[in-house]
């Protein structure tokens, strides 16, 4: 036989843990008198609310929305995704890296070509390209990317550059001497 504590409601069901009228645990009648002065002291005693939670007070007074924010898409109108086509986010979307590219490509070429003197134009276009696209990427990243691209295009522009100076001014000093 098991008993309420709180409402002091006897059951005489031993497979019940709760009662059925406050919900508080029931407590076997052997343990209670058993052991009187220590129950349940250690366990603090469970809260009860007084009222439920109340989710949507003014349901009454709702309005639903405008006539004109519920109209269908018009057949006529052009739906801003086409079928088959798949949505990326912006985060997603292709960065353009074309100077960043352009700058790499002269900045190869002009070490490539320093023996007549190729590397001086190319690699003079390479750093000026590889600057601007350094420059984007760094003030809008979200539209333009390849900063890595851009350091790697000045970087071989410079050198080739910088190659080709070298042998214009041997090639000088070798003619004056």
């Amino acid at each position: 036989m098991k008993f309420c504590p709180v409402c002091n409601q006897t059951y005489t069901d031993d497979n019940l843990n709760f009662c059925l009228t406050d919900g508080g645990t029931l407590n076997d009648y052997k343990d209670n008198f058993n052991h009187q002065d220590n129950f349940n002291s250690d366990v603090p005693p469970t809260v009860l609310l007084n009222q439920t939670r109340t989710t949507q007070p003014n349901w009454q007074n709702y309005e639903p929305a405008p006539p004109w924010q519920n109209q269908p898409l018009q057949s006529n109108q052009a739906s801003p995704l086409q079928p088959n086509q798949p949505f990326y986010p912006a985060q997603y979307q292709a960065q353009n890296q074309t100077l960043p590219t352009v700058s790499l490509v002269l900045g190869i070429f002009g070490i490539l070509f320093t023996c007549c003197y190729g590397g001086i134009p190319l690699g003079a276009a390479a750093v000026v390209t590889g600057y601007v696209g350094l420059k984007n990427a760094n003030e809008n990243s979200q539209q333009f990317g390849g900063r890595g691209l851009a350091i790697a295009g000045m970087i071989t522009g410079a050198v080739g550059l910088l190659i080709s100076v070298g042998i214009f001014l041997i090639a000088i000093i070798a003619q004056l001497g």
